[in-house]
């Protein structure tokens, strides 16, 4: 049968997501249900890169290049997800930065950025550092002496640039990793405002507002926000008698999978970039740049 009969099989689920950002769009939906839609579809590619996108990945890297009923190799195939994605994570982006925010804003919910903030939520967010968030942070070294810090599946990071404050004989410079904790802490911090508005801060801002704390005796050059996928599919291997065993190592190897995608604010130097590229072992298809990841 003539391959223009079948319909690629990711990309369609690509096109089930993009219904689910559709609803995110459309202002006939109550504004905070609009939010949750953006994070469905979200999530919902979250999934889709540690199942789907691996998957294609192992079929490559196995050497794979049978093509689908729709014709499609499974190499055609990943660089046509990657150009789809690009344009909907656009269009979620163009969605939550240019409507919904705006009307966040009007009804009194705020998404401060650094620089934003009161003085009295500047000592809020010092008290909240001190006490809260840096018992919980460990900085993680990136420089020859020291491995590549494994970054967690969907866990965001801050990657940064620091230097020694005083000549020395150390490096002129070297990377550091942070993992925001989001998995003990709140993504979104909530401020005190006195006007009655409902006020927060990624999580990430506030730990980048008070990072020379953390880097005594370090000048902090810069700071950026990256976040791995990585594959988590499950893979049950030998007959049914070594099923549940099957599971249950497939289960652990999940938080160890393969790096799929590597998603990165915007303005990250590309020599940082390239050294996470390398690291990971992941290609330029396997970026996607964006914010509040």
């Amino acid at each position: 049968m003539n391959s223009d009969a079948f319909v690629n099989r990711e990309l369609s689920w690509l096109e089930f997501n993009r219904r689910v950002l559709e609803e995110a769009q459309d202002p006939s939906v109550p504004l905070l249900e609009r939010v949750k839609f953006l994070a469905i579809f979200s999530s919902n590619l979250d999934e889709f890169f540690m199942v789907r996108v691996a998957a294609l990945k192992r079929r490559i890297h196995s050497g794979d290049q049978m093509p689908g009923p729709d014709g499609l190799t499974p190499a055609e195939t990943t660089k046509a997800v990657s150009a789809r994605v690009r344009e909907l994570v656009e269009a979620q982006r163009r969605c939550f930065l240019g409507e919904i925010e705006p009307l966040l804003t009007a009804e009194g919910i705020l998404l401060l950025r650094p620089k934003e903030t009161s003085s009295e939520q500047e000592r809020f967010l010092e008290e909240y550092f001190r006490r809260t968030l840096l018992p919980v942070l460990t900085p993680l070294a990136v420089d020859p002496g020291h491995p590549f810090p494994y970054l967690g599946n969907r866990s965001p990071c801050l990657v940064v640039s620091i230097r020694p404050s005083t000549p020395s004989a150390l490096l002129a410079s070297s990377l550091s990793v942070i993992h925001i904790p989001s998995q003990v802490l709140p993504r979104f911090v909530a401020l005190p405002d006195p006007s009655g508005k409902h006020a927060f801060m990624l999580l990430e801002d506030v730990i980048r507002q008070h990072l020379p704390s953390i880097y005594n005796g370090y000048d902090v050059r810069s700071s950026h926000t990256i976040r791995v996928t990585r594959d988590a599919d499950l893979h049950a291997r030998g007959g049914p008698e070594d099923l549940l065993a099957s599971i249950e190592e497939g289960v652990r190897e999940r938080r160890l999978g393969t790096a799929v995608r590597l998603q990165y604010d915007a303005d990250l130097p590309s020599e940082i970039l390239a050294t996470l590229l390398d690291e990971l072992e992941l290609s330029s298809e396997d970026l996607y740049e964006g914010d509040g990841f």
